[in-house]
C-alpha cells in the first residue's frame, strides 16, 4: 500500500512538471507540436485538455510562421494536430511540396520521418481535398517501397502506420504501444524533460490499469453468476472483449461508472444478438420484442426459459442504469436510450423475418435495417449517459436525428463487419449482408464489390473528419463538444480494431494480446 501511495504522489508531482512543459511560453512551435503529439501518443493528454486546446488555438494562427518553412515534418504534424482538435487548417499548405507538373517532389521520398508525418496527416482529410488524396498515394507508395531505414524504431513506426494510421488508433492501445517503444533521442526536448514525460506516462498507465482491473473483476463476477454457458448455450462468451470495447470508447478514470454499466449492457446485447440471430424463431421473437418495448413480463411467459432470462437481463440492466443516473437531473436520457433499444430490437426482428422467410432484400432495404443493427446508435446514446457535462437534452435530440457523423460512423461499422464476416455468415441460415446485396444490385464480382465497399469506408472516415470541423465552427451546437464526438470516433476506432482483417469478435483469440497488454500486464517502471 505504501509503495502504491508513493507512486501516486510521484505521479501528481510529475503531472505538474509536464503541465509546465505544455504551458511554458517561448518554446519553438515545432517543439511544442512534438510535445503535444507525444502527450497524445502516450495517453496522458486527457490531464491537460484545456492547456492543449489553448496551445493549439494559438498555433491555428501560426500559418504565417510556417508558410516560409520547408519543414514538411512540422507542417504535417501542425496540420494533423489542429484537425484532430477540430480546428481549421488548410490542406493548401502542402502545395509548396509539389513540383511544377503537379506531382509531389521525388526528393521527399528519402525523408522518411517527414513522409510518415505527411501520410498521417492525410487521414484527417475531408471530401474534395484532392491534394491530400495525391499525398496519401505518394506517401503510401514510398513508405511501402522498402526504403532502407537505419533506425529500427522508425522501421516499426512505418510498419504500424501502414497497418493502422493514428486517426484510427484506440488511445489506450496506442499509449501502451508508444510507452513500450518510446525513445528519448527521438524527441526535441531535454533528456530530463523526456525522462519526466515517459515516467509520468508509465505511472499513469499503471494507475489507470489498476482501476480497469478492478472494474473488470466486478463485471466478470457478475458474468460468472449469470452462468452463460448453461443458461445461454448458443451464445458467445465475450465479457473481456466487451470491456475492451467499452474501454476503447472511454478509458479515463472519470468514466468508471459508465464503463461498468455499459459493459454489462453490451454483454446483454451480445446475448440478445445471438438470440435473434442464432436461436429463436421469428414467431418467438415477436412477443419477446413487444415485451421489452412494453416492459411486460407476461408476454414472455410462454417462451423458452433462456428468453425469459434474457428479458429479465434487459430489464435489470435498464433498472440499474436508471438508478445510477437518477440524480443527475436528466430523466430524458433514459427515455432516449429506451427508444433506441426499441428501434434496435425491431431491426433485429426484421432481419429474423427475412431470414426465416428466405427473403433477399434489395441493397437499400438491407442498409436501412443493417445500419441500425450495428448497435452504433444505441451504444452511442447509452455512452452519453456517462458524460452529463456535455450530453444535454439538445444533444440527445441531435443524435436522434441521425446526423452525418453518426451515419458515417455506422457505415464504417456495417461495411467493415460485413466485408470480413459475410462468408462465415452465409454458411448458415442468415440474412444477406451488404456484400451479397451489392453483388445482386451491380452484378460485379465479390472481389470488386469488397474493393468498392472499402472505398466507401474511406469516404465515411472523411465525412467524420468534416463533421468535426463543421461542428467546431458552430459554438452553439451542443453536439460539437469533444466528449460527445469522441464517443463516436472512438467507437469507430474499436470497429477498425475488431474488423480490420477478420471478425475479431467472433474469433476472440485475435483480440487476446490487446486484452493482455492493456488489462493484465503493467508497464515496467524500471528502477
Amino acid at each position: 500500500m505504501g509503495g502504491l501511495l508513493t507512486f501516486e504522489v510521484e505521479h501528481e508531482e510529475l503531472k505538474e512538471t509536464v503541465r509546465k512543459m505544455v504551458t511554458t511560453a517561448g518554446s519553438a512551435v515545432d517543439q511544442k507540436l512534438r510535445l503535444i503529439d507525444a502527450l497524445q501518443h502516450l495517453g496522458v493528454s486527457y490531464h491537460f485538455e484545456s492547456e492543449i486546446e489553448d496551445e493549439l488555438l494559438n498555433m491555428s494562427s501560426t500559418t504565417d510562421l510556417l508558410s516560409d518553412s520547408n519543414d514538411l515534418n512540422s507542417i504535417a504534424i501542425w496540420f494533423r494536430l489542429l484537425r484532430q482538435q477540430g480546428l481549421h487548417a488548410s490542406a493548401d499548405i502542402f502545395g509548396k511540396f509539389k513540383e511544377g507538373e503537379g506531382n509531389f517532389k521525388v526528393s521527399l521520398a528519402s525523408d522518411v520521418p517527414s513522409l510518415l508525418s505527411l501520410y498521417e496527416a492525410c487521414f484527417l482529410a475531408i471530401p474534395g481535398e484532392d491534394i491530400l488524396d495525391q499525398a496519401l498515394a505518394f506517401a503510401t507508395q514510398h513508405l511501402g517501397s522498402g526504403n532502407k531505414i537505419m533506425n529500427p524504431n522508425l522501421v516499426e513506426e512505418v510498419r504500424f502506420a501502414l497497418l493502422r494510421p493514428i486517426r484510427k488508433r484506440l488511445p489506450r492501445l496506442e499509449a501502451r504501444r508508444y510507452i513500450d517503444t518510446f525513445n528519448m533521442d527521438d524527441h526535441q526536448s531535454s533528456k530530463e524533460n523526456s525522462a519526466s514525460l515517459l515516467r509520468f506516462a508509465q505511472l499513469d498507465f499503471n494507475i489507470v490499469q489498476r482501476l480497469h482491473q478492478e472494474e473488470l473483476r466486478e463485471i466478470q463476477q457478475w458474468w460468472v453468476d449469470l452462468d452463460v454457458a448453461t443458461n445461454f448455450k448458443y451464445a458467445r462468451d465475450r465479457i473481456a472483449e466487451c470491456y475492451l470495447w467499452v474501454m476503447g470508447m472511454y478509458f479515463e478514470p472519470k468514466y468508471s461508472q459508465g464503463r461498468r454499466l455499459l459493459t454489462k449492457l453490451i454483454a446483454v446485447m451480445s446475448l440478445g444478438d445471438d438470440t435473434y440471430d442464432n436461436y429463436a424463431t421469428y414467431e418467438e421473437l415477436v412477443p419477446f420484442t413487444e415485451a421489452i418495448e412494453r416492459w411486460d413480463i407476461n408476454l414472455v411467459s410462454n417462451l423458452p426459459e433462456c428468453m425469459q432470462r434474457l428479458y429479465a437481463l434487459y430489464r435489470d440492466s435498464f433498472d440499474e442504469i436508471e438508478e445510477a443516473f437518477a440524480a443527475d437531473g436528466r430523466p430524458f436520457a433514459i427515455v432516449y436510450a429506451k427508444k433506441a433499444l426499441d428501434t434496435l430490437l425491431k431491426a433485429y426482428l426484421m432481419e429474423a423475418k427475412w431470414r426465416d422467410e428466405g427473403y433477399r432484400p434489395k441493397l437499400e432495404e438491407c442498409m436501412q435495417v443493417s445500419l441500425v443493427t450495428t448497435c452504433f446508435t444505441f451504444l452511442t446514446i447509452v455512452s452519453f449517459l456517462a458524460v452529463p457535462e456535455a450530453a444535454t437534452e439538445d444533444t440527445f435530440h441531435w443524435i436522434s436525428t441521425d446526423p452525418t457523423v453518426l451515419v458515417a460512423s455506422k457505415t464504417v461499422c456495417r461495411l467493415m463487419n460485413d466485408i470480413v464476416s459475410h462468408k462465415f455468415e452465409q454458411e448458415r441460415k442468415h440474412v444477406p449482408s451488404a456484400v451479397e446485396c451489392y453483388v445482386d444490385k451491380t452484378g460485379l464480382s465479390e472481389e470488386k464489390v469488397v474493393e468498392l465497399l472499402n472505398e466507401e469506408v474511406a469516404k465515411a472516415w472523411k465525412d467524420i473528419n468534416e463533421e468535426y470541423l463543421m461542428m467546431n465552427r458552430q459554438p452553439n451546437v451542443v453536439a460539437a463538444k469533444p466528449p460527445i464526438l469522441d464517443r463516436m470516433l472512438n467507437l469507430a476506432r474499436v470497429i477498425d480494431l475488431i474488423y480490420k482483417e477478420d471478425d475479431g469478435y467472433r474469433n476472440s483469440h485475435l483480440l487476446k494480446h490487446y486484452v493482455v497488454s492493456v488489462l493484465q500486464e503493467p508497464v515496467s517502471l524500471g528502477v
